[in-house]
């Protein structure tokens, strides 16, 4: 059964935020190895006897350039 809450994630290498959610594991659950949608850094599977389900919310995003800096020309 699923916890219910809003638990948000953000992955450490691209900063793509997740919505996490933590369901009872059963017999049949296997530990297979999850990463992030957007870079592929790993991402845990299990939080002691539960396992994650992470939902995609919003990929990264890039740092907005600053104004003097799109305002510079190539020398």
């Amino acid at each position: 059964m699923a916890k219910p809450g809003n638990n948000f994630f953000k992955c450490p290498s691209c900063d793509a935020l997740y919505e996490v959610i933590r369901a009872e594991a059963g017999p049949e659950t296997r530990d297979s190895e999850i990463g992030c949608r957007v870079c592929g850094a790993p991402l845990a599977p299990r939080d002691g006897e539960f396992v994650l389900k992470y939902f995609l919310l919003r990929k990264a995003i890039r740092p907005r350039m600053s104004a003097k800096a799109s305002a510079r020309s190539p020398d």
